[in-house]
């Protein structure tokens, strides 16, 4: 190898034995032999470490004295002062964080009808029925239920039997100890499931806004996908801004993606080998952008020369492929661009994103009939770059991408956005199923810390028993891979008792009772 011998070469010059030079050189640059230390070198060299010391000062003494004749410099000295290239300047989308106010926190943990007589009513019937089941949201649920009913107070025999009332409702609305919840869930989800519809959900007034509902919509939750078939936002906007019609259109041009094509008509001269962009006044204006906009972000994208038939509002933008100046148009004649190189230019710039959020194809303006305030819809989906705009309201901006919200949010707010999703789309079937049983789906989901499909590649597919795994998918995969690691299975679940006969550890086969005669 040439490596080897100019690097051996340069070490046997130093007075390096031929036997060491030769085993520091194998396969090494210079550039790594000089960083090697006298540890390494003696290992390599299989010497003693005075042998590697006495080695390792012999290369370092070299490139000390290299250094210091590359820093001695004759002849005349040329200063070059470098241009220091103008700011840019840039507008702030990110929003400061608010900051954390312990007292106010503290206060917003209390429940806004705590001061409520009937509240304390209850509250103090609770207490004298010493039971513990009873949370805030329950009695918020039962005074706001008391008001509806134009009852501003409550007796002491009234709050009582109320209670009573509630308590019994609680034991009937609790599940059995040793009950199957897993299964009821699947079958309350899974029936009403069969009644749903394989259709889109058209948006009113919208004919471009499609969100997929029904049962596919139900089968992408629970599957985890990474991204849904109609990935769709809901934009809020920040106090008064929120009734302005403008506002909201400004927003939307702000955040669309806007391509080249959107903006201008792209026309391929193939005699002349260019590129020519006639631009559509009315649509730059839609789109709230200018013609030198347009210019400035072809020639930094590209990094091309980007020709204009007027300097101040021009109408039409020529690019030739390989002219990065106006200087380069003089060996245009005697160097033209090959075809190849128009047509890869052509569709570089057809898709380029020249304005706009990635993912966010389309943002129509919607007007709220019951608040009376605008808002927007989007076709496409980022929730990150969304979020740091100033105009916009973070808490009521919403996503139907479930692993964008993980991403962004944590595995709480994902949790809820599966459980939001679920009952919406139940809610669109008109199907009633409790939300327990989306909590339970929820739950399951989430609760190793990620977002999982209930599948063969998540839940399904990490449970501890091999016979459970094996039977739901892939069964020979499942059984040889335990069959090899010498796995065991503790037969503690459903699914695998059934398999060898035996009683299920739920319901009457939880308790062991044995009759002892004396």
């Amino acid at each position: 190898m040439v490596v080897k011998s100019a690097t051996k070469k340069k070490l046997m010059d130093l007075g390096i034995a031929d036997n060491y030079a030769h085993v520091l050189a194998d396969d090494k640059k210079w550039d790594d032999v000089k960083i090697l230390t006298s540890q390494q070198i003696a290992q390599i060299c299989e010497t003693d470490s005075e042998t590697g010391d006495t080695i390792h000062a012999i290369i370092i003494g070299a490139t000390k004295k290299g250094q210091d004749q590359g820093s001695e410099s004759t002849g005349p000295v040329t200063n070059v002062k470098l241009k220091k290239a103008k700011k840019r300047s840039t507008i702030k989308i990110a929003a400061d964080l608010e900051t954390y106010e312990e007292d106010k926190k503290l206060l917003s943990l209390e429940d806004t009808l705590s001061e409520d007589p009937v509240f304390k009513a209850l509250e103090v019937a609770i207490k004298a029925a010493g039971s513990d089941r009873f949370n805030d949201r329950i009695i918020h649920d039962l005074t706001q239920a008391i008001h509806d009913r134009d009852m501003k107070k409550l007796t002491k025999p009234q709050a009582k039997k109320v209670i009573a009332g509630s308590i019994e409702a609680l034991e009937r609305a609790s599940i059995d100890p040793f009950e199957a919840a897993g299964i009821i869930t699947a079958q309350s989800i899974g029936e009403p499931g069969t009644q749903m519809t394989l259709r889109t959900f058209h948006y009113a007034g919208v004919a471009t806004i499609n969100v997929t509902m029904g049962l596919p919509r139900i089968i992408e939750v629970v599957d985890a996908r990474k991204v849904p078939q109609t990935p769709t936002m809901t934009i809020r906007l920040t106090g008064d801004k929120k009734n302005s019609a403008e506002e909201a259109k400004k927003l939307a041009a702000g955040i669309e993606v806007t391509t080249t094509v959107n903006i201008a008509s792209l026309e391929t001269d193939v005699a002349q080998r260019r590129l020519v962009l006639k631009l559509n006044k009315g649509m730059l204006k839609q789109k709230g952008m200018t013609e030198l906009e347009v210019k400035d972000k072809l020639e930094r994208a590209t990094r091309l020369y980007v020709q204009a038939d007027k300097e101040k509002k021009p109408s039409t933008l020529t690019l030739i492929p390989g002219i990065h100046s106006a200087e380069d148009l003089a060996e245009l004649a005697d160097n033209p661009p090959s075809y190849t190189m128009l047509l890869q230019l052509e569709e570089k710039i057809r898709d380029m994103r020249l304005k706009g959020i990635p993912n966010v194809l389309r943002a129509n303006v919607q007007l709220d009939d019951k608040t009376g305030e605008y808002y927007l819809s989007t076709i496409g989906s980022n929730l990150q770059r969304v979020s740091e705009l100033e105009t916009i309201d973070r808490s009521r901006t919403y996503t139907n991408n479930i692993l964008e919200v993980y991403n962004y949010l944590g595995i709480e707010a994902a949790r809820q956005a599966i459980i939001n999703e679920l009952q919406s789309t139940l809610d669109g079937a008109r199907l009633e199923v409790d939300v327990r049983h989306l909590l339970m789906v929820a739950d399951v989901m989430t609760s190793e810390g990620e977002v999982r499909a209930i599948g063969r590649h998540g839940v399904s597919g990490s449970k501890h028993s091999i016979l459970a795994r094996a039977a739901f998918e892939v069964t020979v995969n499942h059984l040889l891979k335990a069959g090899i690691i010498g796995e065991k299975d503790y037969l503690t679940g459903v699914a695998e008792n059934i398999i060898v006969g035996q009683p299920i550890s739920l319901g009457t086969g939880s308790v062991e009772l044995f009759y002892i005669p004396e």
